[in-house]
Parts: structure tokens; C-alpha cells; sequence
């Protein structure tokens, strides 16, 4: 079965850089379904998502000693780095596709939308008016960090889904989601969702296994 998340609604937009203390009001879902490689290497990854009239706010908190972070150039292949993804279809009954949010640990972004693997439309900085994020880590790395872990944080603007689709989010609704951490070129490869993905080789584009996104009422 699927699982499902209700993103719970703030009272006021927030920092995305600021304290973590801000996300404790809104749960958190694990990314544990580490798939295809057996090499034991499974990092903890926790993730939170908030929900305002303008924003969908998500956070992700993962314990990794060692990070790769090479890549600062936006829409730079992000996933051979330390890598955390959000894919989401917030309206699965259209059937136009998902958008794949996939950062590094310097926060660098991969960006697109489309309805497979495929077929993609990389997005321009110039449709994320008013995307922010904020990593833990400033500058790029490859190596131990003294914490053994590291966040990333972002909010997307509600009016990309109503652009992308034609509709715009209302509370109540379902879509599909699903949350991943890969690094296809780290010093132990790995492959981990939060809605297990049922194909024979690492393949995270697959809407067909994404979860339940419920966004919450007031």
C-alpha cells in the first residue's frame, strides 16, 4: 500500500533559512526504502513540508558523514552528488506529469517537468519567481563534515503548480508524490524513497509508485 502524507498548514509565511525550531509543528516522513544496491549504506532522511496561502515549504534533515557537493551551477546533474529529490504531481487526474526538484547538499538545483523520464522540460530560473532555499552547507565539499549531518530547506511558490498544470492548489486536495536520497557517483552509491519503487534497476521516474500528497485544511 502507498503511503500518504497531509502537509499541515502554517499560520504565516517563514524563513526558509531560518531555525529549525520553525518545522516542529509540521511532521515528518522517512525516506527509508533503500532499493537495488546492498551495500549497506542507507542514511536517515527525514522530511517536512508546510503549506501557506503562497507556499509549499519542504525540509529535508539527513545523517551523512560524508558529503560529495561538486556541483553550483543550476540544472547541474545534482544526483551524482549527495542528493535529495521531491518529485510531485499535484493533480494526478490531469495526466500532464510531475515536477522533479533533485539538490545537492550545497543546495544546488535540478529542475523539470514532464511525464516520464523522457520527456522533460528543463524549467528557467525565470518561472521560480519566488523559489528560496537555504542549505547547512555553504560551499561545495567532498568529505566528512564534524556534525554527520546536514539540512536543506526550500519553499516553491504555489502560482509554478497553477502555471505548470492550470490549476491552482486548493486545501483538501490529493496529489502524488514521492521522496528520494541517491549519489550515483558518492563513495558508496545509494538509492533510497519513501514510497518503495518496484522496478528492477534504479529508476526514480516512475509516477506509477509515487505516494499520497494530501494538502491540509486550515
Amino acid at each position: 500500500m502507498a503511503p500518504q502524507y497531509e502537509i499541515l498548514r502554517a499560520g504565516k509565511d517563514f524563513d526558509v533559512g531560518g531555525p529549525a525550531s520553525v518545522w516542529r509543528e509540521f511532521p515528518s516522513l522517512s525516506v527509508d526504502h533503500y532499493l537495488w544496491l546492498k551495500n549497506g549504506y542507507e542514511p536517515r532522511v527525514r522530511v517536512q513540508l508546510g503549506l501557506t496561502d503562497r507556499f509549499l515549504y519542504v525540509r529535508f534533515d539527513v545523517e551523512e558523514k560524508k558529503v560529495r557537493a561538486r556541483f553550483t551551477r543550476f540544472q547541474d546533474p545534482v544526483y551524482k552528488d549527495s542528493c535529495v529529490e521531491f518529485f510531485v504531481d499535484p493533480f494526478p487526474d490531469l495526466k500532464r506529469g510531475y515536477l522533479n526538484f533533485e539538490a545537492n547538499a550545497v543546495g544546488t538545483f535540478l529542475i523539470a517537468f514532464g511525464p516520464d523520464r523522457r520527456s522533460r522540460r528543463p524549467l528557467r530560473k525565470a518561472d521560480l519567481r519566488g523559489f528560496k532555499s537555504a542549505s547547512s552547507i555553504k560551499r561545495p565539499m567532498d568529505g566528512e563534515i564534524r556534525t554527520g549531518r546536514w539540512a536543506l530547506a526550500y519553499r516553491i511558490p504555489l502560482e509554478l503548480f497553477d502555471k505548470m498544470y492550470g490549476r491552482p492548489v486548493r486545501p483538501g486536495g490529493r496529489g502524488a508524490a514521492n521522496f528520494y536520497k541517491c549519489g550515483d557517483e558518492a563513495e558508496f552509491p545509494h538509492y533510497g524513497a519513501w514510497s518503495p519503487v518496484g522496478t528492477p534497476s534504479p529508476d526514480f521516474h516512475r509516477p506509477e509508485f509515487f505516494g499520497t500528497l494530501i494538502f491540509g485544511r486550515m
